[in-house]
């Protein structure tokens, strides 16, 4: 078990690092306490001066992470070093976090660039947070040295699973959820295709945007007791909640909800949701944040965790054997693509395109664009085009038993 561990306080909105007797580490939760508040972190701009950026909530995660990672380690080499203690680490040497960097992440340990780049930006927001607040006395050079960018670079793994994933297969996934919320949160990539951080976005009260007024689930909730025969239902996914271009807001859409799944959402409220103020539909259920928001990955961490079942299922011979299997490099973005990829597909059908014609001005890869919120002018909508033709030839050799599973 780690010694240092991160606690998410509500109360002082930051990340506190304590050690195994919960003692706090004052520094990393003064620099966690500074970020949450101002959302902003300090980078390097040139040699010279350190300008601050924003800093989205999925990043500060990760950088908390490392961190957590690198105060670890720390004590581990204290063991065999009398300078070197947990309390003094804000007056290491550079080159010493740069061994921890390099030559123990990279060399020792055979991290990938993925890993490489996270650490390196976690230790520099810190460090430079660090000198800007003057609580050390000069900056550190934080860097990966060219020899170990290219050794990473060969220890990475690069991810080769099909983005596509059979019904089937979704399906034992749903099933393999710990919980009714997590299940949901499975779903709402694999049926309304949402991105993870997009879940912040079901709301329970009615909303206005401008003039008009949006239905919150509330009020699906009763439209669909009211109106017994109706099988779809629509619900307005606001730009906020969405995936933003850099410089500009996030693109809202209409999300088009089965009456099947909107009664998973009603059971989960009624039977399992916790008492909460939040306005948020889906809400933590663990003891230390119990009822309150969801944060930005936590579709992505049930899928994980959904996924490390399901393998092991696999690997004891309890699924499927002809079935198409889940791999370890599947995601929870995976499920999005699933679900642009067989509306994708149904469109091809629709307006009797062959799916090797579609191009980014075909009504095909227009009405999925506006489904999922991609971009349809800009330098991704071909690369998204080309994805989607690929899923659906994978797609189509499932269905007809020539993929080798």
């Amino acid at each position: 078990m780690p010694i240092v561990q991160k606690i998410k306080s509500k109360k002082h909105n930051c990340t506190l690092f304590v050690n195994s007797d919960k003692t706090l580490l004052v520094l990393p939760t003064f620099f966690s306490h500074a970020v949450n508040l101002n959302g902003v972190v300090w980078y390097k701009r040139d040699k010279q001066d350190l300008e601050e950026k924003d800093i989205s909530e999925s990043s500060l995660r990760v950088v908390h992470n490392h961190l957590c990672h690198f105060f670890n380690w720390v004590i581990e080499y204290s063991k065999t070093s009398q300078h070197v203690t947990i309390d003094n680490h804000h007056n290491f040497p550079e080159e010493l976090v740069n061994f921890y960097i390099n030559d123990y992440l990279v060399g020792e340990v055979g991290k990938g660039e993925h890993t490489l780049n996270h650490a390196l930006m976690a230790l520099q927001y810190y460090y430079y947070y660090l000198y800007k607040t003057d609580l050390i006395s000069s900056r550190k050079n934080i860097r990966a040295f060219p020899k170990y960018k290219k050794l990473a670079k060969q220890q990475t793994k690069r991810r080769t699973a099909v983005s596509y994933l059979t019904p089937d297969l979704r399906n034992i996934l749903y099933r393999e959820t710990r919980s009714l919320r997590d299940e949901l949160l499975l779903r709402t990539g694999g049926e309304l295709g949402l991105r993870s951080k997009e879940n912040l976005g079901l709301l329970l009260d009615d909303f206005y945007i401008g003039n008009k007024k949006h239905k919150g689930f509330k009020s699906l909730f009763a439209q669909m007791k009211s109106e017994p025969d109706k099988m779809e239902f629509t619900y307005h996914l606001q730009g906020i909640f969405t995936k933003a271009s850099r410089g500009s807001g996030g693109k809202s859409r209409t999300l088009y909800i089965h009456r099947s799944l909107l009664k998973k959402f009603k059971d989960y409220f009624n039977l399992e949701r916790p008492e909460s103020n939040e306005n948020t539909l889906l809400i933590n259920d663990d003891s230390n944040n119990k009822g309150t928001a969801i944060s930005e990955s936590a579709a992505s961490t049930a899928f994980t965790e959904t996924k490390k079942r399901v393998l092991v299922l696999q690997a004891n011979g309890k699924t499927n054997p002809n079935g198409q299997k889940l791999e370890e490099d599947h995601v929870h973005h995976t499920l999005r693509h699933c679900r642009g990829t067989d509306f994708f597909h149904e469109q091809c059908k629709k307006f009797r395109f062959a799916i090797d014609d579609v191009t980014t001005k075909s009504q095909v890869y227009l009405a999925t664009a506006e489904l999922l919120g991609h971009s349809t002018d800009g330098k991704s909508a071909p690369q998204t085009t080309g994805r989607y033709i690929r899923s659906c030839h994978i797609k189509e050799m499932f269905e007809k038993d020539e993929f080798d599973v």
